[in-house]
């Protein structure tokens, strides 16, 4: 098995993430679940997102409406455009996304943008056959609406989606914003929660679903002012670039992304630094790392400058990020469509802002953060999270669970921590079992009262990664969890 095949397995062992609605077989694929620890780490995982974008650039949030009328839809181009190329088996009519197909057919990237006469010509010149059966002939390719309908009213029904992308409520929600917020220009917007894409063939779990967690950033700027003030503390920051014409990954200073025209603007120098930042501290290795361009012929139709962020895994390069630098298209669309004035207005004059979108795929990231954090020696299998994305910081421990006085004991510490850290107390099985169980959704720390422990009325203390021990008296025990916790201390 490889790194993705241990990590679903795990998962599903530790209830982490699994299949929706599981005890029916009527639920569609792609629908998927997830369980207490999962819960907790997402958590903590959309706090670092928040801390890192949000609190520390100065943006403001919103939560916008899953459900959106259809005239929103229409000015945004997603009911005409919103679709994927199609096909189909003769023999066993399983459906299927032709331009994935025909990629694992052959080894050759092909694109959803490309016609549908051009992936029909490559299924004939190929031969392929459908990938469930291994037999069928597979139907010439035509597109398939990604959109959710939804209907609203309990009499006159009113022609309603649930979002494709929840940029859609940035949009519409920027007016007033601009109204009552006091932002200036550059400002960013940001939004968390779900859209729904009516997936061909959702597969590989997390990575393709029905409904899919999308941590959203505009950035609201002036194309002729486009300065951004923060961006002396990234242009010194190395970022890996792969150029759509090259097949070489180049660490660019944040400098020279603008210097050497890979970017137009400063702003979108700034926040390219800024999100390769963001995913350092998931524990993700640079190395692993890259902004890949997209050609003219892969970028959505209104994006003029646009950057994949991949991470290499152990099923290749899985993207992340989509990074667009959207012009004033969105602004420009929707104040048509809606007949009003979406300009910004400040002492300067007014102005159509340009957008650049930060759109982070938040359970593929989720996903490919703990598939590079699991590791294995000999018989132990961990996941090796940073301190701020764990489910839980320590699991507590009576060594001998029949022992009286060590399960008092042990009580005890766990009453004694629970006000300041998220604990486990566990008094079943083996002290070896108890430890892989913690190992294996991420507790970095677990406490063990012991014999010695009574008599000298204090703990030890046992780091999930190097498996290093510590004993600590049980009146310092707060304030040496604080320092291992934030790194202030290691266990030497």
């Amino acid at each position: 098995m490889n790194s993705y095949e241990k990590l679903v397995n795990l998962a599903a062992r530790r209830s982490i993430f699994y299949p929706a609605s599981e005890i029916y077989t009527t639920t569609p694929a792609g629908l998927y679940s997830y369980g207490p620890y999962g819960v907790s780490i997402r958590h903590k995982l959309l706090d670092l997102w928040r801390k890192h974008f949000v609190r520390e650039d100065d943006m403001i949030e919103i939560d916008g409406a899953l459900v959106m009328p259809a005239a929103v839809l229409k000015a945004s181009g997603h009911l005409g455009k919103f679709s994927d190329p199609m096909t189909v088996c003769r023999k066993c009519s399983v459906v299927h996304r032709a331009d994935k197909v025909l990629t694992e057919a052959t080894g050759h990237e092909y694109r959803e943008a490309q016609t549908n006469e051009e992936l029909t010509d490559a299924l004939r010149k190929h031969a392929v056959k459908c990938p469930a059966c291994k037999k069928g002939e597979l139907a010439d390719v035509t597109r398939a609406s990604l959109m959710v309908e939804a209907l609203v009213g309990a009499g006159k029904k009113h022609e309603c989606y649930l979002r494709p992308e929840s940029c859609q409520s940035i949009f519409t929600d920027y007016l007033r914003m601009t109204k009552t917020m006091r932002v200036k220009l550059p400002f960013g917007m940001a939004q968390y929660g779900k859209m729904f894409r009516n997936e061909i063939s959702p597969r590989q779990t997390l990575l393709r679903q029905i409904e899919v967690y999308v941590a959203e950033i505009e950035v609201f700027f002036d194309a002729k002012q486009s300065g951004i003030p923060k961006f002396d503390a990234v242009k010194d920051y190395s970022v890996n670039i792969q150029r759509s014409d090259q097949d070489a990954i180049t660490p660019v200073l944040a400098a020279d992304l603008l210097k050497n025209k890979i970017v137009s603007y400063e702003v979108i120098a700034y926040y390219l630094a800024r999100t390769q930042m963001f995913f350092e501290k998931l524990g993700i290795p640079v190395d692993h790392m890259r902004f890949r361009e997209l050609a003219d012929d892969e970028r959505a139709f209104y994006a003029k400058e646009a950057f994949d962020f991949e991470v290499k895994t152990s099923i290749g390069w899985v993207e992340l990020v989509a990074n667009n630098y959207r012009t004033d298209y969105d602004l420009t669309v929707h104040a048509e469509g809606s007949k009003k004035d979406l300009s910004f207005v400040d002492e300067k004059g007014r102005v159509l802002p340009h957008v650049w979108e930060i759109s982070v795929g938040f359970d593929r990231t989720f996903f490919v953060m703990l598939e590079l954090a699991l590791k294995e020696e000999k018989e132990r299998t961990y996941l090796s999270l940073p301190s701020a994305v764990v489910p839980l910081h320590a699991g507590v421990f009576p060594l001998l669970s029949n022992k009286p006085e060590q399960v008092d004991k042990a009580k005890s510490v766990y009453d004694q921590l629970k006000g300041c850290y998220e604990l486990f107390y566990d008094a079943s099985g083996s002290i070896g079992k108890r430890y892989a169980r913690m190992d294996e959704i991420g507790v970095p720390f677990c406490i063990t009262i012991d014999f010695d422990s009574i008599a000298n009325d204090d703990v030890t203390i046992r780091e999930r990664d190097s498996t290093k021990q510590m004993r600590v008296k049980t009146a310092q025990l707060r304030d040496t969890m604080f320092a291992l916790i934030t790194g202030q201390r290691k266990i030497d």
